[in-house]
């Protein structure tokens, strides 16, 4: 009897874990280049739906329809605040694909459309009511794993009215370790041909953080062919930072 009582009170008890366990997914927060819409891509079939490109409008190839989302041009700080217009396939390259008119807004560079892409959740930092429509006029306003690739901003400030070309960099991620940081450098040159004579760097930002990263590029095209190079190699996401 007390046996089975007792194994009744394991059952209730893992129970108990796996309710107490439950997470939240996690708001998405990105950042690399922006896709900027133009009819050629629907007449090439680049992109599936023909879209307006003198409409505010914003998809995501991941993200529903619907969804709050706030696209930021940190070279400038000018950001805009939109519901995801649709989901919809483009280049995996990119982070979200925007019209004209959207890059116009932020002040995006169209050879360089850099953006930081965040999702806004209604009950936390945003209240959604706040948000005014565009017919309204809007308002403009990780240590990383070692499946993932991240670019990042290295920068300390942003340069609001410098005209300077900047350099982007790709980081593969933060370690604890200067030995952990050094097996990654050793493991994408070993697995990648394309990018065995590439420069790898490790900086030691603090006593326990040494980031390693890619870069810096010059050109949209040198950091594109290496991205496709890290996904050949199972490298999962890119996110995009700036480095001056």
């Amino acid at each position: 009897m007390k046996y089975r009582l007792f194994f009744i009170l394991i059952i209730l008890a893992s129970c108990s874990s796996v309710s107490v366990n439950k997470y939240e997914k996690p708001v998405f927060n990105s950042k690399g280049f922006a896709y900027i819409y133009s009819i050629e891509d629907y007449e090439k079939k680049i992109i599936k739906k023909k879209i307006n490109n003198y409409e505010p409008v914003i998809a995501h190839n991941q993200l529903n329809r619907g969804v709050l989302l706030k696209i930021t041009n940190p070279k400038n700080g000018k950001n805009i605040i939109l519901k995801n217009s649709f989901k919809l396939n483009y280049p995996d390259f990119y982070k979200i694909l925007i019209t004209k008119t959207i890059s116009d807004q932020i002040g995006l560079d169209a050879n360089f459309p850099f953006v930081e892409v965040e999702e806004l959740k209604k009950n936390k930092s945003f209240i959604a009511k706040k948000a005014e429509t565009y017919e309204e006029e809007k308002q403009l306003q990780v240590k990383a794993p070692i499946e993932k690739v991240k670019i990042s901003n290295i920068s300390k400030t942003i340069k609001k009215t410098s005209n300077k070309e900047h350099k982007f960099v790709i980081v593969l991620g933060n370690f604890y370790s200067f030995e952990s940081a050094n097996l990654l450098k050793k493991r994408v040159k070993m697995e990648s041909q394309s990018l065995r004579d590439k420069k790898i760097t490790i900086l030691k930002k603090n006593k326990h953080n040494f980031e390693v990263f890619l870069g810096p590029y010059k050109t949209i095209k040198t950091i594109k062919n290496d991205y496709i190079a890290l996904k050949q190699i199972n490298f999962d996401e890119v996110d995009i930072k700036i480095h001056d």
